[in-house]
């Protein structure tokens, strides 16, 4: 299961206009300026915040351990790439937890005159208030641990940020650390010296796009066994079609359970079972979903075998369990199935399958 949490608010920290607010801005800036009429060098860095409290209470209710690493929930931090410029194919960014609140704003980097009522490089309040960070550019702690830094290396691929951020938002949690969201920047010296490593821009909360950053709750909460056995596993020999039984729509608040269907393809009539019994085929294990926005092609929720796997209930039927949430409303989405066929405990073969029926999100 996935779960999704989408920023409450965020901005970007610009160290060249200390008092400037962009709250409102579509897009987060991490970028370095060198030799600009404000100084030798000017740093830029992205703060967010995510309201967790809402998705770790369900998941305690379910058992579910949200304030130690022993359980399967891992928390990934994930940001779309909007734009890249003069990027080194060596780079690193740091995400820490900030140690003070601050506040979004309704600023934009166009306005002119600038904004000034919320978060900036100076204050974190706004200048009228004027309560200033503790260290301008956003008071955070910056420790060894990965409750305190995690780093995202791109070594000759740029784009998009997807980080596990688990230590950092169990210290949340547990209460070992106030929810004052993140920040991200430039590794280290990465920040201060005279190499330039580019622009980076990645899409805010205001984008008008499906690219909004997002905090996701990855676990395993699948069944992976049948009550009883009444049917056949498919095999590689099989052709076969892997269908859902979907509804044309869904809102978008809600948590849904799927039933999927294998139908072989030419099969002979049977008569296995007794009376009033269901004889199925069904999935082998390890098997797999992906959510694709209908109109982009582009992977929702990608294949995992263990945060979107397909569980097993009753005799033989499958299931996945969705939580809408995270699919923006109003667009089409398509369902993908990935099954590895195995000899023994060896992958033989793996195939996708495409449902041919898509399914709507609405508000």
């Amino acid at each position: 299961m996935i779960k999704t949490i989408f920023p409450s608010k965020d901005a970007t920290l610009y160290q060249a206009s200390e008092s400037a607010n962009t709250g409102t801005d579509e897009i987060l800036e991490i970028a370095k300026y060198i030799s600009g009429s404000f100084g030798p060098i000017a740093t830029t860095r992205p703060v967010l915040q995510f309201d967790t409290s809402t998705v770790s209470a369900s998941l305690s209710s379910q058992g579910i351990n949200t304030t130690a690493g022993a359980g399967s929930l891992k928390w990934y931090l994930k940001l779309f790439i909007s734009e890249e410029k003069d990027i080194q194919s060596d780079n690193n960014v740091v995400i820490h937890p900030l140690r003070e609140s601050w506040e979004k704003g309704s600023g934009r980097s166009t306005h002119y005159p600038l904004t000034t009522d919320g978060a900036g490089w100076k204050y974190r309040d706004g200048d009228t208030t004027a309560t200033t960070w503790t260290a301008e550019g956003g008071y955070f702690l910056s420790g060894v641990h990965t409750s305190e830094s995690v780093v995202k290396a791109f070594s000759g691929v740029q784009g998009d940020i997807d980080v596990d951020i688990t230590d950092m938002v169990e210290t949340w949690s547990d209460g070992t650390l106030s929810n004052n969201g993140i920040i991200l920047k430039r590794s280290g010296s990465q920040e201060t010296d005279s190499v330039i490593y580019g622009n980076q821009k990645y899409y805010s909360r205001n984008t008008n796009t499906i690219y909004s950053p997002r905090l996701e709750a990855r676990y395993d909460d699948a069944s992976h066994a049948f009550s009883s056995t009444n049917g056949a596993v498919i095999t590689v020999s099989n052709e076969v079609d892997v269908q859902p039984r979907l509804r044309p729509e869904y809102k978008q608040t809600s948590q849904e359970r799927i039933f999927v269907d294998t139908i072989l393809k030419g099969g002979a009539r049977s008569q296995a079972g007794s009376v009033g019994t269901a004889y199925r085929y069904y999935l082998p294990q390890s098997s797999s979903y992906a959510i694709i926005d209908n109109a982009t092609g582009e992977y929702v929720y990608n294949h995992d075998e263990d945060y979107t796997y397909v569980g097993r209930t009753g005799t033989t039927e499958n299931y996945i369990d969705l939580d809408m949430n995270g699919l923006f409303p109003e667009r089409y989405y398509a369902l993908e199935f990935k099954v590895n066929y195995y000899s023994g405990t060896s992958v033989i073969a793996t195939r996708y399958y495409k449902s041919n029926t898509l399914f709507k999100v609405v508000k």
